[in-house]
């Protein structure tokens, strides 16, 4: 008699954050459905329930996991604001289905975002930042810190409306992004 296979309990997880990635960004948390994750994971539903007790609780896992993955790509510096949104910008370009995510949570859990604690930590931590290079003069003091942040933010997006297939974005973006910024922070 041969031994049954192990269960790999992380693999589980891994294939199941990956299937509800693609099936979050392609359909929002609404239209996503648990029972096209569980066979995109090659995993039964009930482990869906088991590791992340919702389909919302596999919504957060998967924002939580893909803002930690930003957070860990782009390196923040309050006096390079210009360059910190090329980075956002690239990230972003390089990772269209989280802009996908990011537009379905704004429609379906607008208040998502603000509740997750890495997400709060890391933008208070910039907010600080830019408070800080405004104090020194580094960058312009016409704007709350925190407002300039969201302003830059939405900026990176761009267009809303065109945002859609952030994999398009052209470098003229990019660069009118930059210029923006520059001028939002300039003393």
């Amino acid at each position: 008699m041969t031994e049954a296979p192990a269960r790999d309990a992380a693999a589980t997880r891994r294939r199941i954050l990956d299937a509800a990635i693609e099936e979050f960004s392609d359909a929002g948390l609404a239209g996503g459905r648990v029972g096209r994750i569980a066979e995109r994971a090659r995993a039964n539903q009930r482990m869906i329930y088991a590791y992340f007790g919702s389909k919302d609780g596999l919504f957060e896992a998967v924002l939580t996991e893909k803002v930690l993955q930003a957070q860990a790509a782009v390196t923040f510096d309050a006096e390079d604001l210009p360059g910190y949104a090329c980075q956002v910008f690239d990230f972003y370009r390089a990772n269209p289905r989280m802009v996908r995510l990011n537009l379905w949570q704004a429609l379906e859990r607008p208040d998502l975002l603000q509740s997750l604690a890495p997400l709060s930590r890391a933008m208070a931590d910039k907010v600080a930042g830019i408070a800080a290079a405004q104090a020194s003069g580094a960058v312009s003091s016409a704007l709350p810190a925190a407002a300039l942040l969201d302003l830059i933010l939405a900026l990176t997006y761009g267009n809303i409306a065109q945002a859609g297939n952030a994999a398009l974005w052209p470098d003229s973006q990019r660069t009118a992004l930059a210029t923006a910024v520059s001028r939002l922070v300039a003393r």
